[in-house]
């Protein structure tokens, strides 16, 4: 499922307008809408931490999951340290948050 389904699937199940979900984070519902519809293709931490407060979910809820790629692997523990940086990534300095994004770049790009 990717972020935009999400945002959308418990916006509903709150029963919010997107107008609604905008004025809680302070975005126009163009702006939701946007993410939504995966028009918009990244959306800031700061924004995932305030949509993560907003639909009452952890910020990981909007992590996108491939089920066609699931292995054993899936079904063990959570990695404490990475739960530990998604908990303070919306916290960190944009050096930190670049640092972060650059070694998941390069771990992304060795994968290809």
């Amino acid at each position: 499922m990717d972020i935009g389904y999400k945002i959308r699937k418990r916006r509903k199940e709150l029963d919010l307008t997107q107008v609604e979900l905008g004025q809680k984070i302070h975005k126009s519902s163009q702006v939701i809408s946007n993410w939504e519809r995966g028009y918009t293709t990244g959306i800031v931490s700061e924004d995932l931490h305030e949509l993560s407060m907003a639909l009452s979910v952890p910020i990981d809820y909007f992590i996108p999951t491939d089920n066609a790629t699931t292995t054993h692997q899936d079904t063990s523990p959570p990695d404490q340290r990475l739960e530990a940086i998604i908990r303070v990534y919306p916290n960190l300095d944009e050096k930190s948050k670049d640092i972060i994004d650059a070694i998941i770049k390069l771990n992304t790009d060795s994968q290809k």
